[in-house]
């Protein structure tokens, strides 16, 4: 075999890792758990807001289908980093606190106090994962029993005025993610791999193992890109 016919083969290995024989799983995403959405506009009712600073708390919430604090917190810092000085809704700071103790207007007070702010963003993502088994082809003639995990995320963020306790707008964000993984350890080139959303690009191609939860993280952050897209839509020029 010459190397241009490798290429191909490997090429084709490459784009048709897929899951065979297991049936699709509906859509999975959990209601939004933010504490103060109920009765918050939506976004479209906050255009008209003038420019103003806030903060940003990021309820974390106590189930096990939880990402780590780590990611937790990386993710809050990113939605920051999306609208610095100079854009109509400037995000000053950041701080993650457990949902139960961040879920009542004193409890949020207390948590951003530090960022000096009147109105906080009030973030939440809730998740649900569910796990099967699945007959794994890739290639040609290859195949392995294994598993295919799908996570579901839901975010939900409320504008919150601190003085008053009133809810400003409300902006709600979905994402997903997948995890095809053999049942042995070492199946290279063929390494379990997970995909965000719907895409059919791969993300993480050259690990062979994932640590507990990360697929988690990974359909989290695509629920939070969702988020960052419809406030920078809405609110960010």
């Amino acid at each position: 075999m010459n190397a241009t016919t490798l290429r191909s083969v490997l090429s084709v290995i490459g784009l048709t890792f897929f899951v065979a024989g297991c049936a699709a799983l509906p859509e999975a995403y959990p209601p939004p758990t933010n504490p103060f959405l109920a009765g918050a506009p939506s976004l479209e009712e906050a255009k008209s807001l003038q420019p103003t600073k806030v903060g940003l708390v990021w309820l974390k919430p106590l189930n096990a289908d939880a990402p780590s604090d780590t990611a937790q917190r990386a993710l809050a810092e990113k939605i920051k980093s999306q609208f610095p000085a100079g854009k109509r809704l400037e995000i000053v700071g950041s701080v993650t606190v457990s949902a139960a103790d961040g879920d009542t207007l004193a409890g949020l007070r207390k948590a951003s106090a530090p960022l000096k702010v009147q109105q906080v963003l009030v973030v939440m993502p809730t998740g649900t994962e569910v796990i099967s088994p699945a007959w794994i082809k890739y290639g040609r003639d290859g195949n392995a029993v294994g598993t295919r995990t799908d996570s579901y995320f839901t975010v939900s963020l409320v504008a919150l005025d601190l003085t008053t306790g009133k809810s400003l707008f409300s902006a709600v964000a979905s994402g997903e993610a997948r995890l095809l993984a053999a049942d042995y350890e070492d199946a290279r080139p063929w390494y379990p791999r997970i995909s965000p959303g719907r895409s059919s690009a791969f993300i993480y191609p050259d690990k062979a193992v994932f640590p507990p939860g990360e697929v988690r993280a990974v359909a989290l952050e695509d629920a939070v890109k969702g988020l960052i897209y419809e406030l920078d839509r809405a609110l960010g020029s």
